[in-house]
């Protein structure tokens, strides 16, 4: 918890006052209280402007740490000259001083978030410093107890993200679990009763059964990547010599597959671009990309791959570009959607996911010493653009 500058140190206070006889009395009485020792006084240094465009200029220089406020000023009338201190310093707390026939209008100050308000011609020094002190403290436990609530929100919202990961996860994970299965009692019943398996069909369901088991590898791949980073340790990168051109075409490939309603093409210049790279990893890239690109274009489309190569002072650059002319993501989430957890807010139940493929493509990307963004526009579609040096 904030420790309140009062218990250990000089208290800056701030008077915004245009009264010259006012301010001598506000000083005075902070001058008795300071001579008294009976009070347990807080040493306070006393700084008086007397508009409230100058109140405001200093409050931008920061090291203010309460302000007595007149609402009478020469350049702010009334409430409104709370209102506009208030929203200018939200953190720093407020003591309004009022004369005897605005009252009621300081009562209100308090209710909208002032820390106490004194009526003038009747301040003592005892009564100021108390109020002071006081206004402080209390200011500072607003705080931290807004700090706390914020924090527990966020602990719930990562709690809920967690259980909707697992859950997700589970599902995802199920899902070739279930086709698996079933072509695998499939073709037990064939062989239980004798009957002959094509082999033409034979391989056909073998291959389902790897993409199937492929696919599960790699999102098992993608959490524990996923948990090797957050647990402060870096990926352990097997560069080698990689083919991007050729590892894009087969992976346009594979999913190709997986549709009937997309149209993949994967497009390079030059055909060859070949880097020292984790291959295996980078497939995974391309393979979360293009799987995203297909399954957040539910009506079909065209799904695009581009792979070039630039020169740039550091060395060969390659630019991959993954397009599609699906939902898209709205603006709001845009900023977001490699954070973990994290789902664009227009996918809905149906396309479920995990949150945590396009955080394991950045990581993967960035461990490259790479970068990935991503534009959109929603009902146009989306393109991802990641840049690759080709060599460490």
């Amino acid at each position: 918890m904030t420790v309140s500058p009062i218990t250990f140190g000089m208290v800056r206070v701030l008077l915004v006052e245009d009264n010259p006889a006012d301010v001598d009395l506000i000083q005075e009485a902070l001058d008795d209280a300071a001579l008294d020792p009976v009070l347990e006084s807080p040493a306070l240094r006393l700084e008086q402007v007397d508009r409230l465009a100058s109140a405001l200029e200093r409050l931008r220089d920061g090291d203010v740490d309460v302000v007595l406020l007149d609402l009478s000023l020469p350049d702010s009338q009334g409430f409104d000259t709370f209102v506009r201190l208030e929203r200018a310093a939200p953190g720093t707390p407020i003591v309004v001083l009022s004369g005897l026939d605005d009252e009621a209008m300081a009562n209100r100050a308090v209710r909208e978030g002032a820390q106490d308000y004194l009526v003038k011609g009747k301040v003592e020094g005892k009564t100021l410093t108390r109020s002071i002190r006081y206004a402080v403290e209390r200011k500072h436990a607003q705080d931290e107890r807004a700090r706390l609530l914020r924090a527990s929100a966020e602990a719930e919202a990562s709690l809920r993200a967690r259980d909707e990961t697992l859950a997700a996860v589970s599902h995802d994970l199920r899902t070739p679990l279930t086709s698996i299965r079933a072509l695998a009692q499939l073709l037990q019943r064939r062989l239980a009763r004798g009957a002959e398996i094509d082999r033409a069909e034979l391989g056909e369901r073998l291959g389902r059964i790897e993409e199937q088991t492929t696919l599960m590898a790699r999102m098992i791949d993608d959490l524990l990547d996923v948990a090797r980073l957050e647990a402060g340790r870096p990926l352990e990168l097997r560069r080698e010599s990689c083919d991007l051109a050729a590892l894009a075409q087969q992976a346009v490939a594979d999913v190709q597959r997986t549709t009937d309603r997309h149209r993949l093409r994967a497009l390079t210049d030059p055909p060859e671009i070949v880097g020292e790279l984790d291959c295996s990893r980078l497939e995974r890239v391309l393979l979360n990309l293009l799987t995203n690109a297909v399954k957040y274009s539910p009506d079909g489309g065209d799904v695009e791959l581009t792979v070039r190569q630039e020169s740039s002072p550091a060395g060969a650059v390659a630019i991959l570009t993954v397009r599609d002319t699906g939902i898209g993501i709205p603006p709001l989430d845009l900023p977001r959607i490699f954070e973990r957890f994290y789902r664009a807010s227009n996918v809905g139940d149906q396309l479920r996911g995990t949150g945590l493929g396009l955080a394991a493509v950045q990581q993967i990307v960035e461990q490259h010493g790479g970068s990935i963004a991503a534009a959109s526009e929603p009902d146009v579609g989306t393109t991802f653009t990641v840049r690759l040096p080709l060599s460490e």
